[in-house]
């Protein structure tokens, strides 16, 4: 059946907002970029899937930070092949500059060479998939749709044509390359009708939240007084 343009408009003015636009998936998969994954454990209530945090480190010590690009890491049924690499440019891009960003927000300076007070980060992205753009619409707005969807939630972790993404991250001090913190986690879109139009909305909402909640953490590391949580 063809949903005729004009009925989407409706039903998109009706509905938008309904929903929350980014939420964490499960089924967490780690993909080998870290290495070692030994010491990671399944995070709490608003953390990643899996996180470890050395219980030895004095994060108020760093100020600095040096940053890796953001790989694209292919790991074992890696479904980043069936993306366009210009996307994926963009999107490893995009999560970097999110990152820097928030550091910066928090009183990081960017350096080019390790030393004292310096952390090192490394990231990568681990899945990228984007939203159907159509059925997402249907199946947020209709009815049946939406069971239909949610029904797929549970037995997967997340709603049917949304976006979904996955990272991997880890902080080292640039001196002697010690972890000093570690994370994996998967996001997927929330059913909401807020940037309908961009296949990649879903994605992108996720590498906000993600660089949103590191810069969270990293103010209550450090002993910040005004942390804002991620929204």
């Amino acid at each position: 059946m063809k949903w005729p343009r004009s009925l989407i408009i409706i039903l998109v003015v009706m509905f938008l907002g309904a929903c929350a636009p980014s939420q964490q998936a499960r089924g967490v998969k780690t993909s080998g970029f870290l290495g070692d994954y030994s010491k990671l454990q399944p995070g709490g209530k608003g953390e990643p899937a899996l996180i470890y945090l050395n219980p030895k480190t004095d994060f108020r010590a760093y100020d600095k930070f040096l940053m890796d690009r953001v790989t694209i890491w292919r790991g074992e049924n890696s479904n980043l092949d069936d993306v366009p690499e210009k996307d994926l440019h963009r999107l490893a891009l995009l999560l970097q500059v999110k990152i820097m960003k928030t550091l910066k927000r928090e009183g990081f300076t960017r350096v080019k060479k390790s030393g004292p007070g310096v952390m090192k980060i490394r990231a990568a992205i681990t899945e990228a998939q984007q939203s159907s753009v159509v059925m997402d619409i249907i199946t947020t707005v209709v009815p049946v749709g939406r069971i239909l969807s949610g029904g797929k939630k549970l037995a997967t972790g997340t709603n049917s044509f949304v976006g979904k993404a996955s990272i991997e991250g880890e902080i080292t001090n640039s001196q002697t390359g010690e972890v000093l913190g570690a994370m994996v986690d998967r996001r997927a879109g929330g059913k909401t009708l807020e940037g309908g139009n961009n296949s990649w909305d879903d994605v992108e909402k996720a590498f906000q939240f993600w660089a949103d909640r590191f810069g969270y953490r990293m103010c209550q590391l450090r002993g910040g007084k005004f942390c804002v949580p991620p929204e």
